[in-house]
């Protein structure tokens, strides 16, 4: 299955901007001006997981106040499920990786991304790789 391509996605989105930032958060998005900004620096996994968060948000609209931050948290799912949408790959990469920066770096996305895909897994899913993880021990 192919990597997810957030840049791909922005460039098919004509009348969104993006702009660079130094310092501060990894990624934002202003509704207003359609405009999505990354911070500096941000390695190529970073880059593309930050991208597709703050696409998503875009997509989502701006929220009230009050829901802010279970807004954040449902496009941090989302985000690491699309990108890391095929529980195998991320079952080969757990096996075969010494570290989980290793298996992140394999599967083209940043540890955060990875470890919130961990976190919320379906049953099933969390079923196949326990049964996978024993078979590389």
């Amino acid at each position: 299955m192919p990597l997810p391509h957030p840049w791909r996605q922005l460039r098919e989105l004509a009348h969104v901007t993006l702009q660079w930032h130094e310092g501060g958060k990894m990624g934002q998005v202003d509704h207003g001006t359609q405009t999505v900004s990354l911070r500096l620096g941000l390695t190529w996994e970073e880059r593309r997981c930050t991208l597709l968060h703050e696409l998503l948000h875009l997509d989502n609209g701006p929220q009230p106040f009050g829901l802010k931050a279970k807004e954040e948290e449902t496009v941090r799912r989302q985000t690491a499920r699309e990108m890391l949408p095929d529980i195998w790959q991320v079952g080969e990469a757990l096996a075969w990786a010494h570290t989980p920066m290793e298996a992140a770096e394999e599967l083209g996305v940043d540890l955060y991304v990875l470890r919130k895909r961990l976190r919320h897994l379906h049953p099933s899913e969390l079923h196949y790789l326990e049964r996978r993880l024993a078979q590389a021990e």
